[in-house]
């Protein structure tokens, strides 16, 4: 026998490089490995063992730990986001002599820059069965992958010997959501992470999650992750892992990871009337959609933990929405964050910079929005062509139709204009002023006249238009 674990599950997010004001970040492991992790054990009695980066300074960390560690198997969680330090993970593991699994939206969206800088596979979607079929092929070859091995694993993404990207044969099941265990969790680990988020003065905080998939048919989305389909566990069983966690760990709050969590108003009441049931009562923050959102419900919510909600508002301008086929409009988040308010739960919004078609006009509503609604922060999302956020170069293959074909007859606006405007959104509410240390936050508050005019005077400058004048004030 060995002690070396068969996989090694790790992700690519370091806090330290994270340029996000702070008192936005919602800085947890992403539950994806631990949620494969999990299943691997169940279904294949797997040797496995995580290693979260997240207050490590850089990725030699990695290098070192995997040197040590010794896997058979490094199975990478990545995200665009996280690009960088994914890859050079990577290119570590590999050079430890692992195989090398690369999962997440990224690796999903981009399976060839995986490959080429040293993945051996990559696991689009949902990663349950096909990375156990991954490691059951591996195991009859003492852990080399080879093309003709990777070929059997249904849906898995490889390269053949002449480096062309294939596809394993068959169509790969997804896991059945009511088998899937919980989320493993490396108890010393889970314990270290949340001590070191209450050093720096934030809430020990873990994620859970109760769906899979959305069940909006959002026009500017990737679905790169669980795809279009909406599976939900049993009110019971996520009140029961919610327990479980108390039980285990001191918890200051949980946080539902889903793409959508206020979502049916009758799970949503069930789920609360058993958190009364069991006398649970813990704060937890969740995702909601504006077209969604029942009032009641959420008072409901209310009264059983709920403390905090991220809003989807992608723009402030029912114009571009419009355009885009979006399926709410930015009256439903005004009445959407009234409700949130009576409610008494705080209020994030997350916003869209960038969007195809965007104009001038259409991001001073959106500033204008940010205004109104006052929320406690707001979480920017740059998604213009090029941009260092989201997507980046994929930003052709995640929107299509008549929204690319929009966004290539109506330039983007110029870089500084959206930076200016970030930059504004991110000085807003009392987020941005914990984000700073005092001399910066006088100089934030300062900058944004400058910010706002910037927004206003560079298209004139930079794109030969016309000013409009700004937007009435209520």
């Amino acid at each position: 026998m060995t002690d070396r674990p068969e996989v090694l599950f790790t992700h690519a997010y370091f806090v330290e490089e994270d340029r996000r004001p702070f008192a936005l970040l919602h800085p947890l492991p992403p539950l994806q490995p631990a949620q494969v992790a999990a299943w691997l054990v169940q279904e294949a009695d797997a040797s496995v063992a995580m290693w979260d980066p997240t207050f490590r300074f850089g990725t030699a960390c990695f290098d070192v730990a995997v040197s040590r560690i010794r896997p058979r198997i490094a199975w990478i969680h990545t995200h665009p986001t996280t690009r960088r330090n994914a890859l050079q993970m990577v290119e570590e593991a590999r050079h430890s002599g692992a195989a090398v699994i690369a999962g997440g939206p990224d690796a999903s969206l981009r399976p060839s820059t995986y490959l080429k800088a040293g993945a051996d596979a990559v696991v689009p979607g949902e990663g349950e069965n096909k990375t156990l079929g991954v490691l059951l092929a591996l195991r009859t070859n003492h852990y080399r992958p080879t093309p003709e091995l990777l070929a059997r694993v249904p849906g898995l993404l490889y390269r053949d010997a002449h480096g062309t990207i294939r596809q394993g044969a068959g169509k790969a099941r997804p896991a059945d959501l009511q088998r899937i265990p919980p989320p493993l969790r490396d108890p010393k680990q889970t314990r270290i992470h949340l001590e070191r988020w209450l050093d720096h003065g934030r809430p020990r905080t873990l994620a859970l999650s109760s769906a899979r998939g959305c069940p909006n048919r959002c026009s500017f989305c990737s679905q790169r992750v669980f795809g279009r389909s909406y599976r939900r566990r049993a009110p019971e069983d996520v009140v029961k892992e919610m327990a479980e966690l108390l039980e285990l760990y001191e918890v200051d709050q949980l946080r539902f990871a889903d793409e959508l969590f206020l979502f049916d108003r009758h799970w949503l009441r069930e789920f609360a009337s058993r958190l009364r049931s069991r006398s649970i009562r813990v704060a937890f923050e969740a995702t909601a959609h504006a077209s969604h959102l029942d009032p009641a419900t959420l008072e409901l919510l209310a009264e059983v933990g709920l403390v905090r909600v991220d809003l989807r508002a992608a723009s402030g301008s029912h114009g571009l929405m419009d355009r885009l086929g979006w399926s709410y409009r930015p009256a439903d988040v005004y009445r959407a964050a009234a409700a949130i308010r009576r409610a008494g739960v705080q209020l994030d919004l997350q916003v869209l910079v960038g969007l195809p078609g965007e104009t001038r006009e259409d991001l001073l509503e959106t500033l204008e929005m940010i205004r109104i609604v006052e929320p406690v922060g707001v979480d920017i999302t740059r998604v213009d062509p090029g941009s260092p956020a989201l997507f980046r170069m994929d930003w052709e293959r995640v929107i299509a139709g008549p929204v690319l074909a929009l966004a290539r007859d109506n330039p983007p606006l110029p870089a500084p204009v959206l930076e200016a405007a970030v930059s504004w959104m991110r000085s807003v509410g009392p987020a941005g002023a914990e984000a700073r240390e005092l001399p910066e936050g006088w100089l934030g508050w300062l900058r944004r006249p400058l910010l706002s005019a910037l927004v206003r005077l560079a298209p004139l400058r930079l794109m030969g238009r016309k000013r409009l004048p700004e937007p009435a004030r209520p």
